[in-house]
This record gives structure tokens, sequence and C-alpha cells, in this order.
């Protein structure tokens, strides 16, 4: 079991070096992706009740880190506030894409969504967090866009984060300082 870390650790700059993606990577992440829609699947054919997934939307290339294990703690005792007498299952794993928490919750999968969405734009560090909500019948996540919201915003420009991501606008040790600043502002305010 990892040590609860205090509020008193420094939170250590992370340099990333720009770097292709290597082929074992790519299927790192491939069979990662098959691994987690198997999961969901088995979620809910166990409880029948939507699946939502808790992760770090972290830039870097090394996502399994301080500041995604710390963003993903802080977040998820939010999420444990809002949803206490939902929660069914919890099951955390550190993946490809960071770690992982995988929640079973009483409910309807949209209504999740907009309490998920509600986390990601009010808490401090919401905007740093994808929290997906999969409803059982469904194949793919319920969106924001479904909901009427607008897409997120990139860290660094009032854009739509995955133009941004796509088009490359950014470089991204500027996206993980940007993170990290945020994330110790945060530590010196709690």
């Amino acid at each position: 079991m990892e040590k609860q870390r205090t509020n008193e650790n420094a939170v250590m700059p992370v340099v990333q070096h720009a770097r292709r993606m290597t082929k074992e990577k790519y299927e790192e992440i491939q069979n990662y992706r098959v691994r987690k829609c198997q999961t969901i699947e088995e979620l809910h054919r166990i409880h029948e009740k939507p699946v939502m997934t808790l992760r770090a939307n972290y830039p870097g290339e090394d996502k399994n880190n301080e500041i995604t294990r710390l963003v993903n703690r802080e977040i998820a005792k939010t999420f444990d506030e809002i949803f206490q007498t939902k929660i069914l299952a919890v099951e955390n794993f550190d993946t490809p894409e960071g770690p992982t928490t995988f929640y079973v919750v009483k409910g309807d999968a949209r209504t999740l969504k907009e309490n998920a969405i509600y986390i990601e734009q009010s808490h401090e560090l919401g905007r740093f967090v994808d929290i997906d909500v999969y409803d059982i019948d469904e194949e793919y996540a319920v969106t924001r866009v479904e909901l009427a919201y607008e897409p997120r915003k990139c860290f660094l420009c009032d854009e739509p984060a995955k133009e941004c991501s796509r088009n490359k606008t950014h470089k991204t040790q500027d996206l993980v300082d940007y993170m990290i600043e945020e994330v110790r502002e945060y530590l010196e305010n709690i």
C-alpha cells in the first residue's frame, strides 16, 4: 500500500523530452484500451450499472507520476463526497494513460455525467482530470457535447483542447509546466 503524503511535499518539475511514440508504446496503449473496454464490460455485467472512470489529463509522456497521483487523489475526495451513497464498487489501476479509477455508480448515466462536468469545472484541479461515464447499454462514453456543454478548453488558450492537441499548438513542456504550477498553487492554498 502506498504511503500517504502530506501537503508539505514540494511538487517537483517534470522535464519531458519531445520524442515520437515508439511502436512498443503505441502497442501498450492499444492493448490497454482493449483491457479498459473489457474491464468496463465486466463491471457492467456484474453490477448492471453505469461505470465512471477518473484519470488525470496529463500532457506529458510519463503519465504515472506524483502529479497525476496527487490530482487523482484530490479529485477522488470530491468524487467520493458527491457520489458517496451511490458508489457500488471501486477499482484502481496504474495504466499507460496514468492512474485510473473505475467506479460503478448507481444512477442515470447522463445525470452522472452532469455531476462529473460539475467536478471538472468547479474543483481547482478539475481541468486536469477526465471523468468519463459509460452507460450500461452504450458503446461509447456520454459526451459533454451530447449534454449541450462546450468541449474542454486548452490549459493555455481558449481553444478546444482536442484541436490544440491534434495540431500540436503548444509544446508539451509548456503544458506540463503550467499543470505543475497550478498544482503547486493548489497545495499552497489548501
